[in-house]
């Protein structure tokens, strides 16, 4: 079981550097593609998240087909093939095509990698494997944007070979994951389940919203400010993933001390970290507003999980599961469309006022937790 757990958790390794991994080099390219729309710039981040939301949203469709296994296999060879070919191109709508192609793969492995916890793991474990889980998705993020970094500091394509990991991970996928048909009972989500999850879905929504202004603009803001060397962006973000990956590895901690006040804590933690941000003279605002964002989405994301795995039957858990994924994905990819768009409808200028935006967004948040009930401290405190 130790190995299954080890090759069930290297699935969510690789889930966020889908997007966000190449962020540190953002600005270098930006700079390469300068006559380009700013915007087209940006969804080089966030529009993997876009194929991610479509295929996601057929994974049930898929599954009833295909064992985990095969679906596993096949998302990580896309994963490996979109990731590292957009390092070769020059157009930047052929770079966006390969982006849909990561997104593809992300798509397949995603749902995976939270619903096969649930599949193989009774509920006394999936909370904590749930945190663990988030815990394994920071690592990568940790890994991705470091190494991002340094690359980017020599050429911004060689960013781009961070993909590489997959191969690991396919290594394991093979060696471990067993044939798994999870679909052989009744696994299509039904209308009373879907309104059980909706308003957690649609926090996640809204929570990816807020966090993907950072890796959508940080590494433009700093490389225009000329704040820091280009090498040391990605090292100064991976303290954001950090964070998160500690606090993933201590969550039943904290929700046994803040209980049913967690959700207040993160999503205002958000709010703090955002407004940190937007003061970017200063690399000690900067770092505190990087902490403070890694506190609240390692505790966000896997909490909002969790509580569906107590709301959903087993044999739904997965379509459940990439219903969540969708809607992650899909704050991902409307964060800088959304962002961008009330900047222009409102004419707001600076640098910094996607922060601004974002962090306002995060006090609306914590006024919507009141309606929303958060149960997980229960399996936490087991």
């Amino acid at each position: 079981m130790r190995k299954l757990k080890i090759t069930i958790l290297s699935l969510s390794l690789v889930t966020v550097m889908s997007g966000a991994a190449v962020a540190p080099a953002l600005g270098a390219i930006a700079n390469y593609f300068s006559k380009a729309d700013p915007l087209l710039v940006k969804l080089i981040i966030t529009l993997p998240a876009l194929f991610i939301i479509f295929t996601s949203l057929l994974f049930s469709l898929i599954s009833s087909r295909l064992s985990s296994k095969t679906i596993a296999i096949s998302g990580l060879f896309l994963y490996i093939i979109g990731g590292c070919g957009a390092g070769f191109v020059n157009n930047i709508y052929l770079l966006l095509v390969f982006r849909g192609l990561l997104g593809i793969g992300v798509g397949l492995i995603m749902p995976l990698s939270t619903g096969l916890i649930a599949y193989f793991f009774d509920k006394n474990e999936q909370s904590k494997l749930m945190g663990y889980s988030s815990a394994m998705n920071n690592l990568g993020g940790i890994m991705a944007t470091v190494l991002s970094g340094y690359l980017v500091s020599l050429n911004w394509r060689y960013s781009f070979a961070i993909y590489l990991l997959g191969l690991f991970v396919v290594i394991l996928v093979i060696l471990v994951l067993p044939k798994s048909e999870m679909s052989k009972t009744k696994n299509s989500i039904d209308i009373k389940s879907i309104r059980k999850i909706t308003p957690y879905a649609f926090a996640m929504f809204i929570t990816m919203v807020i966090f993907y202004t950072v890796p959508s603009n940080f590494s433009i803001i700093v490389t225009k400010e000329n704040l820091i060397p280009t090498s040391f962006i990605g090292l100064l973000m991976s303290v954001q993933n950090i964070t998160s990956f500690i606090i993933g590895l201590v969550l039943s901690f904290i929700i046994k001390k803040v209980g049913r006040y967690t959700k207040y804590f993160a999503s205002g933690m958000l709010a703090l970290g955002l407004f940190s941000l937007s003061s970017t003279d200063h690399i000690i605002t900067i770092i505190f507003g990087l902490f403070a964002l890694g506190v609240a989405l390692g505790i966000m994301v896997p909490i909002l999980n969790a509580q569906i795995s107590l709301l959903v039957d087993k044999e739904k858990m997965t379509s459940a599961m990439a219903i969540m994924s969708a809607m992650l994905y899909l704050g991902q990819f409307s964060s800088p469309i959304l962002i961008d768009g009330v900047q222009s409808l409102f004419h707001l200028q600076g640098l910094q006022m996607p922060f601004y935006l974002a962090m306002m967004l995060s006090i609306a948040l914590m006024i919507i937790f009141v309606k929303i009930p958060i149960s997980v401290a229960k399996n936490y405190q087991n």
